[in-house]
């Protein structure tokens, strides 16, 4: 059924990706970078598409890749980045390195952000998926306040802001078991 609103995707393929000694977002899966798999998932789902990057790196692969603005404030500078640049007022966030992610979840995503909420982040098993979620643009300045102190974990961001969460269990109700897996590390591949 889709959202009655227009969204604008963001796929962060930025990250330093320490853990895996190579850059994840260009790393290929089935013969695709992991990065094209992100934009084809998300592109369903949204009238904009940003990604957020260096664009040295992947403008080969997209058209109008964002640097950070402020670089090297993680996830939620890109966030950041993102929502300064959006046309639209909701965003829909996927990190590139959860290829386990589904239509399903990013469409339940869109249809159910709530009116009086500024994201919806999905949960499991007491943990949260900050990086596969939906943010309002009204996140904006208290994401700011964080990062300007510092204060650079998604976590603690969402305190700020009023934070609806998707209960998910993977494995179970027809979630795949993997839907939140993370490639960190190359045996995660």
């Amino acid at each position: 059924m889709g959202s009655k609103y227009a969204w604008t995707g963001v796929l962060l393929a930025g990250g330093k990706s320490t853990r895996m000694g190579r850059d994840k977002a260009l790393m290929e899966v089935d013969g695709k970078p992991l990065l094209l798999h992100g934009v084809e998932r998300l592109r369903p789902h949204v009238r904009e598409l940003l990604v957020v990057g260096d664009p040295r790196k992947y403008g080969g692969l997209v058209p109008g890749v964002l640097p950070d603005e402020i670089p090297g404030m993680g996830p939620l500078g890109g966030i950041v980045t993102a929502m300064g640049a959006a046309r639209f007022e909701r965003l829909l966030v996927l990190a590139v390195d959860v290829p386990g992610v589904n239509e399903r979840l990013l469409e339940r995503l869109t249809r159910e952000l709530p009116e009086d909420a500024d994201a919806l982040v999905p949960r499991h098993g007491g943990s949260l998926e900050p990086l596969v979620a939906a943010y309002h643009r009204r996140c904006l300045p208290a994401f700011m306040q964080q990062m300007m102190a510092s204060r650079l974990s998604m976590h603690g961001a969402l305190e700020h802001v009023r934070t609806a969460y998707l209960d998910i269990d993977p494995g179970q109700d027809g979630w795949p078991e993997d839907l939140f897996r993370n490639l960190n590390k190359p045996d995660d591949l």
